[in-house]
């Protein structure tokens, strides 16, 4: 907690849990006792409410059979932060606490102990000095501190052992010793810390984005906080009618370089960096005559949003990281959807705790993180621009593969599992940049899971890859692979067409729609087996009444186009790898037909849509078409045949005179006879295997028209 100018009394509060004779003591001493603490019912909270002094039971009992100590520390913390006390005195108080006591409450919590220490530690230091055979023993006064009786010593005093002494009445002359010593020494402590001179301490302010700037900087102010503040930040200050001191002020140096030196000075970041427990530092800050800061507030300058080397800050990262470096006491605050529960921390406890300042700490070093990433993947780009290159880049002869890859991913939103109930599961999103899946908005069901998003995405992007090849188009996706996928004049036809490409598959899939749904196409969903999902650009009134009358459980999203994205990555043991995202990299006029055979203009048009259809489902794969419509789908099989038996079953005769698409080349004509089987008029494959004549004349002798299409399409 930070003391303002001009200190008031400091208070007292005393930990307790017996008798309180102790406590008796301390308050005939007058000193200002604020508030009494027990940890079970006793004397001492009856000696507290004679005395009018607040007295609190933090029942010890309460915390369960198998007692959380760390969860009954943040409740004893958190009560003497209610009634705002600025030292502690245990007074026999029989629980031990956490490190998060004495990280609160630093250098400031004192105790007795009944022996000279470092003698005799522990609850029996009586009894071992009697054991002992000591002539002298007596009553410590320290600093307490996470190691029990290791602290500070700050007073003792000598009682003898008398001859025929037992524990008992050797303890009564310590007690009455420790009555006596224990508040003189309390005394002189709260006065040497009232009396030492408390530099002021200074909240540094120095925003991109002003946002809610005004209340912060008003309860900072409020709390006894010195403002100050640069630039733009400081004129907004002034506006508000808030003193302030300029950066410039402050350090005696002017504003330079159009702005891009502020706060780049000894004066402001010693300030900051000072860990005040040192008393080494504390010398360096008095001979430099530098006041500590308390408090930084900095946001950076939009480079997420706008990258540019001028927009790419300095000052206000190299604030963010030495505020978050000592977070044990500077409160660092980068976003403003912090800047309220700031604002009520120094209001009603006159600083942050530990708890807030790590959590702060951690979202600034996040940031910065993020902020750094996003310049290399910038400089990256000018690089690829220009034709030069920022070092050795891999994959010599296929591009640009980087030397280094930096993502920094924020999380977007929880999900309630992953892939399986017992998996943790969430959608992040990269840092500073709004994913597509931000603008979905969902008109009804129960939230998205892992696995919903997941095949969305994948029926979603296969639909955009389909929508140009007619005037509706319809995917249905089960288990990130296509089960149905078609186009027609109408969406009810795409959809309808689509679902019954294969309705078993079909039932708990995702259904993705490339128009506004109306009431007719959501009556057509209503009628045939339930989606778990439906996306689409929009819907009507009408057909959202319709699927919330019909299919309450299906997850409704209406969705803006999917965005591409520069790498694809997936993770393996030890690493990750790497690619750019799968793109069609040939067109279908310079693919190339091998055949006596040709396909017919309907030929052509099923073609493509098997080709593009094929392209999304897993390897080995192949899709058969017939007149817009994907009539059998065959994919993650280990051969070549398997799928095309896959594909031909369930194209059940649907698929004569259509359309076949293998993701890789036929090494063996069975695959082909697999697919002709089904009775399709034309293939299309990638070609490129030794026995690419063979199968050509395959083909020819089946009567099939032979597409190569000069690209493989493996989906792992």
């Amino acid at each position: 907690m930070a003391p303002p100018t001009n200190s008031p009394a400091l208070r007292l509060a005393v930990l307790a849990s017996g008798s309180g004779t102790l406590l008796e003591a301390l308050l005939a001493a007058g000193l200002p006792v604020c508030a009494v603490v027990a940890d079970r019912p006793c004397r001492a909270l009856e000696v507290a409410e004679r005395a009018g002094v607040p007295a609190e039971l933090v029942a010890r009992k309460s915390f369960g059979p198998g007692f959380d100590r760390g969860s009954y520390t943040a409740e004893v913390v958190g009560a003497l932060r209610r009634h705002r006390a600025d030292v502690v005195a245990m007074a026999g108080f029989g629980t031990v606490l956490t490190s998060a006591m004495f990280e609160a409450f630093r250098g400031r919590i004192l105790n007795t102990h009944p022996a000279l220490l470092p003698a005799f530690k522990g609850w029996h230091a009586v009894r071992d000095a009697l054991s002992a055979g000591v002539a002298v023993t007596g009553a410590t006064v320290h600093i307490a501190t996470e190691d029990v009786d290791a602290g500070p010593v700050l007073a003792q005093e000598e009682v003898r052992v008398l001859p025929g002494d037992t524990e008992e009445t050797l303890h009564e002359r310590i007690k009455a010793v420790e009555r006596r010593l224990y508040p003189e020494t309390i005394k002189e402590f709260l006065a040497r810390l009232q009396d030492r001179k408390e530099p002021s301490m200074k909240a540094l302010l120095s925003v991109h984005d002003k946002t809610r700037l005004e209340d912060l900087a008003r309860a900072l102010a409020g709390a006894g906080y010195e403002l100050v503040a640069s630039g733009r930040t400081a004129t907004a200050l002034a506006a508000a009618g808030l003193p302030h001191q300029r950066v410039e002020d402050l350090t005696g140096s002017p504003e330079m370089l159009g702005g891009r030196v502020k706060t780049l000075h000894p004066r402001v970041h010693a300030g900051i960096l000072a860990d005040l427990s040192d008393p080494a530092h504390e010398a360096d800050l008095a001979n430099q005559g530098i006041e500590p800061v308390g408090v930084v507030v900095c946001n950076l300058y939009p480079f997420f949003e706008q990258p540019s080397v001028e927009t790419i800050d300095i000052g206000g990262v190299t604030l963010l990281r030495a505020a978050a470096k000592n977070f044990a006491r500077v409160t660092v605050v980068s976003d403003p959807a912090d800047y309220r529960e700031v604002a009520e921390a120094v209001k009603t406890e006159g600083g942050t705790d530990q708890a807030l300042r790590l959590r702060l700490a951690r979202k600034a070093f996040a940031l910065t993180a993020a902020y750094d990433a996003a310049i290399v993947s910038w400089l990256d780009g000018q690089a690829e621009a220009t034709g030069g290159v920022a070092a050795p880049q891999a994959g010599a002869g296929q591009g640009a593969l980087p030397p280094t890859l930096h993502f920094s991913l924020e999380l977007a939103e929880a999900l309630r599992y992953g892939e399986n109930p017992h998996q943790l599961g969430a959608r992040y999103r990269s840092t500073g940049r709004a994913s597509w899946w931000d603008s979905v908005v969902q008109h009804q069901g129960i939230p998205l899971s892992y696995l919903n998003l997941y095949d969305a995405d994948a029926a979603w992007t296969l639909l955009h890859d389909i929508s140009d090849l007619g005037p509706a188009a319809a995917v249905v996706v089960k288990h990130a692979n296509p089960c149905g996928a078609a186009v027609a004049p109408t969406l009810v036809e795409a959809y309808q067409k689509a679902f019954e490409g294969d309705p078993m598959s079909a039932f708990g899939g995702i259904v993705a729609l490339s128009g506004p749904v109306d009431e007719a196409v959501a009556e057509a969903m209503a009628a045939n087996a339930q989606a778990d999902v439906v996306i689409a650009p929009g819907y009507s009134d009408a057909a959202l009444a319709r699927l919330a009358a019909k299919r309450k459980a299906t997850r409704v999203l209406s969705a803006p186009a999917p965005s591409a994205e520069a790498w694809h990555v997936r993770q393996v043991s030890g690493g990750w790898l790497v690619q750019s995202p799968y793109r069609f990299s040939t067109r279908p006029e310079d693919w190339k037909v091998v055949t006596r055979a040709h396909p017919s203009e309907q030929g052509w048009t099923d073609l493509k849509l098997a080709w593009r259809v094929c392209a999304a489902v897993r390897s080995n794969a192949i899709v058969l078409v017939k007149d817009g419509v994907a009539v059998g789908i065959g994919g993650g099989q280990q051969n070549r045949v398997s799928p095309g038996e896959l594909a031909t079953s369930r194209a059940a005769g649907r698929a004569k005179g259509g359309a076949a698409a293998s993701d890789a080349f036929f090494p063996f004509r069975d695959g082909l006879d697999a697919v002709a089987a089904a009775g399709v008029a034309c293939v299309a494959q990638p070609g490129g295997s030794v026995r690419d004549a063979d199968l050509i004349a395959a083909a020819d002798e089946l009567g099939i028209a032979m597409v190569l299409t000069g690209e493989r399409q493996f989906r792992h």
